[in-house]
């Protein structure tokens, strides 16, 4: 307000010097503009202006350091993206040579029981020839390729889990796991007696919820390299039933009946949300597989123990096909 007063005397000044400029002599005009310069300066307070100036300046610095701010933040928020990109480019690769070398295990296990069915026929003769040095060597070399392809598997998903732990952002809460039966006793081998990988239940949860969407996409391989490093951690949770579950599911997609048979069957003998829908997949694998007796049973134990699941409806149309 003081401002808007000073600044309409000084305008009422200069209209006035106007005034006075086409009506008074030279001389005259001078005593009348030191009069009216003295009578408008007398109103103005030279502090509260130097005060304001003073408060300029400060804001005009604060503005400087904000804006300074403002671009360092925006520096260490572009390195922080680009450490993420990385990060999860990263993880991409891991996740893709588990998976790669997961095959190269696979095939070389086929070879070693392929040589050990050889060698078996020749210790079946009653003097066997230099062919069976020739397989022992090949099976002792076999063994030593998928001792090494085991450990790195172990290192990649090391690192993989380490880069899960920097990446993840939903923390994972679950109660302890209820198996029902004598599962292990039937297929020891699908979860592990002793745990080989060290993970938190966050990182449990984030390769749960990775796994599901590499199956959803159609990458079953990826999925498959997901769900087999749960099966081999030491979190004890609920969702080790629906990871066994979700292997089988990943095995029947790429026609892998048999495996998926194992995997469905350890479910179908717990007492989980899953079991109903590892019953009606046992019935698909057998169909699949041509064994229509087998699949109509699974198909009818669906429908007799768990008639309300929701799996039980398409239970019974693949019932009425079969």
């Amino acid at each position: 307000m003081k401002t808007m007063k000073y600044f309409f005397l000084l305008i009422t000044g200069v209209w006035i010097l106007f005034l006075i400029q086409g009506c008074a002599s030279t001389a005259e005009q001078e005593d009348i503009y030191g009069g009216v310069i003295e009578e408008i300066t007398k109103g103005i307070d030279t502090t509260h202006v130097s005060t304001l100036s003073e408060e300029n300046k400060l804001l005009r610095e604060q503005v400087a350091k904000l804006q300074a701010q403002n671009t360092k933040l925006q520096s260490e928020k572009n390195e922080l993206e680009r450490d993420l990109r990385s990060l999860r480019e990263g993880n991409a690769q891991l996740t893709a040579k588990i998976s790669e070398l997961g095959e190269q295990l696979e095939a070389e296990k086929q070879k070693t029981r392929e040589l050990s069915a050889k060698l078996a026929q020749y210790e079946a003769l009653p003097q066997p020839g230099a062919g069976e040095t020739e397989l022992r060597n090949e099976i002792a070399k076999r063994d030593s390729e998928i001792a090494e392809y085991k450990k790195q598997i172990r290192d990649l998903q090391a690192k993989l889990a380490e880069l899960e732990t920097k990446v993840a952002t939903q923390p994972s809460k679950t109660p302890p796991a209820v198996v029902g039966g004598e599962v292990k006793l039937v297929y020891p081998g699908i979860i592990p007696e002793t745990p080989k990988i060290e993970i938190t239940e966050k990182q449990f949860k984030n390769y749960y919820d990775l796994g599901l969407r590499e199956f959803r996409n159609r990458r079953y391989k990826k999925s498959i390299a997901y769900f087999d490093t749960l099966l081999q951690s030491n979190v004890e949770t609920n969702l080790k039933i629906n990871v066994v579950y979700w292997l089988g599911e990943n095995y029947f997609a790429l026609k892998q009946y048999e495996k998926a048979i194992e995997y469905f069957n350890y479910v179908s003998q717990t007492k989980s949300t899953k079991t109903p829908d590892a019953l009606y997949m046992l019935g698909r694998c057998y169909a699949a597989l041509g064994k229509i007796k087998e699949a109509k049973e699974y198909m009818s134990r669906v429908l007799k123990e768990y008639p309300k699941s929701p799996v039980a409806k398409k239970a019974k149309d693949r019932l009425e096909r079969l």
